[in-house]
């Protein structure tokens, strides 16, 4: 064990002398990039104020004006950004010196794989006593309703998902008069399984590529012991299901596309296909998600002038796409599955059209009267809330079938509010995306599901406060909530430090998760969600291993 050790230490010490250190001795432009644009969000949080009231308004939720000394601040900010990011380089290469212990691949180790599982489920029974059968929230109440026949199938909630209900009803006899609440124990019970078989084989993948059985021990741990692990298992939403799915193919396309890999075996693509359908169908926005990863690989594989593989797997995608495209528009239209489909989607240009209004911003006649006919004038300024565009969008006064039937009219019209009224629409846009640009701001919005939603006619128990007399909600219910933002930026770091090192295979491993940034970015109904983000959390433990990576010259 000590020679070991002599060996591990000395192989430390002459990576800091013969290479990290010469990490510091050049500017890398990419990394440059990356300080340019965290100094700008520092720069800007400064002018968001968020009073944080039970209902948002213009009073309590606001942008200040922009002044000329916010780029002295930001030339100021950029320096010390960049020096923190050329520290965290050279930490990154010396310490994949140790955490890499090899450069050969573990060939065994299923016991990595099952005895993570095991234990993980262990540790988060505690969860499941306590919120049993999981917390259920309004979405999930729709797709309930609509797996046990209750209301119409449709789409806002996705088919596929529902379906996944409807499954487990079927399974526990819920139609036979047995009750539901088997089917709501089964999902629970699988759900929780999953994200722990998720996690447990990126352990076991670590664990194959070579890596320091400490860093194995410390993951483990995290997974074990973070709440926001085993909270997501019990939270009976899509995003979990959809979270884990996006985690699992960034781990499975970080791996699949080595340098002396020239062609997907029949396995390797089955299993791109099928990760890349149910990203597509679990989620709404999973169709832009998978566009833009399957465009992303395409040329990053092109550039790198391997045309077997990028036609090979560009070939595979375009052909989902477009059956994805076929089934969730025609098809889902004759059968009248997609309800409210434009009004999901115009969140962020609702909300800019309302601040315009709200601030008495530019309106042409024309454009009063294509508004009035949705809601009123008065009533835009009434419902605007800068954090969530469902106050208008549900509101009794809005008309969406009108919003269904001229999609295309209220483009026009946005678009011509956006370009006489830029700085408004800009603000507007940084109050409704707060959430996942802004490390400085949370809330308890949607960050987890531990409770019924009220109209879920279902009741929970606490099996621990019930036995034992115990409070384990005391215990590990958040105190404080952490921004998503910060996951966004460990992932554009990892973004910029692939770039940076020209770690191609990296830049493919987080091209899943930079989608469902990107997706929310373009079109979130509210400024905070932590759920719609939720795989950029399960993601960070395979962001810290791409970056070490970057920094060694090791293929994993």
């Amino acid at each position: 064990m000590g020679k070991r050790r002599t060996m591990i230490w000395e192989k430390f010490r002459r990576y800091l002398k013969d290479k990290a250190g010469g990490c510091l001795k050049k500017t890398d432009i990419c990394l440059l990039a990356f300080a340019m644009l965290f100094s700008l969000m520092l720069t800007v949080s400064r002018h968001i104020f968020n009073l944080e009231t039970d209902i948002s308004s213009i009073d309590s939720v606001y942008v200040t004006d922009f002044h000329w000394l916010d780029l002295v601040v930001w030339i100021g900010t950029v320096p010390a950004v960049y020096i923190l990011m050329k520290a965290a380089a050279f930490c990154l290469a010396a310490g994949e010196s140790v955490l890499f212990q090899s450069g050969e691949r573990r060939e065994k180790g299923l016991w990595v794989l099952f005895g993570s599982w095991g234990l993980l489920i262990v540790l988060w029974l505690p969860y499941l006593f306590s919120y049993w059968p999981g917390g259920i929230y309004s979405d999930t109440v729709d797709s309930i309703h609509m797996a046990l026949g209750k209301e119409a199938l449709d789409n806002h909630n996705p088919i596929a998902y529902t379906l996944l209900w409807r499954a487990a009803f079927w399974i526990t006899g819920a139609f036979s008069g047995k009750g539901e609440y088997g089917g709501l124990k089964l999902f629970t019970v699988l759900q929780t399984i999953l994200l722990a078989f998720a996690l447990s084989c990126f352990i076991y993948k670590c664990f194959k590529w070579g890596l320091h059985r400490a860093f194995l021990l410390l993951c483990l741990l995290a997974f074990g012991l973070f709440p926001l692990y085993p909270f997501y298992g019990i939270s009976l939403w899509k995003d979990t299901i959809f979270s884990l799915t996006v985690f699992l193919f960034s781990v499975f396309l970080y791996q699949l596309f080595p340098e002396d890999r020239k062609k997907l075996s029949k396995r390797q693509l089955a299993g791109y296909c099928v990760l890349d359908l149910l990203i597509i169908f679990l989620r709404n926005n999973g169709i832009y998600v998978a566009l833009f990863y399957s465009v992303m690989i395409f040329l990053i594989l092109l550039w790198r002038r391997r045309k077997t593989l990028a036609l090979q797997v560009g070939g595979a995608s375009a052909v989902l796409l477009l059956a994805a495209a076929v089934i969730q528009g025609p098809v889902y239209d004759r059968y009248g599955y997609n309800v409210n489909r434009s009004t999901e989607s115009f969140g962020i240009p609702m909300q800019q059209v309302a601040y315009i209004v709200s601030t008495d911003g530019k309106v042409s006649q024309q454009d009063r009267e294509m508004l009035e006919k949705l809601v009123s004038m008065d009533s835009w300024k009434e419902l605007y809330s800068p954090t969530v565009a469902d106050t208008i969008k549900f509101s009794p006064e809005f008309d969406r079938i009108y919003m269904e039937e001229n999609a295309g009219e209220f483009m026009r019209t946005y678009l011509r509010l956006a370009l006489r009224n830029p700085v408004k629409a800009v603000k507007a846009y940084l109050l409704s995306t707060m959430g996942f640009w802004d490390v400085f701001e949370s809330s308890s919005t949607a960050y987890i599901c531990n409770f019924h939603f009220g109209n879920a006619e279902y009741f929970m128990s606490d099996y621990f406060d019930y036995y034992l007399d115990i409070s384990f909600h005391d215990f590990a219910e958040p105190k404080h909530y952490i921004s998503a933002a910060v996951f966004v930026w460990l992932m554009l770091g990892t973004v910029f430090i692939c770039l940076s090192r020209r770690n191609y295979k990296g830049l493919i491993g987080t091209a899943p998760t930079l989608g469902v940034w990107l997706s929310v970015m373009a079109a979130t109904p509210v400024a905070f969600s932590f759920r719609y983000v939720y795989a950029l959390f399960l993601s960070v433990p395979l962001y810290l291993v791409i970056c070490l990576g970057s920094y060694g010259a090791r293929e994993h």
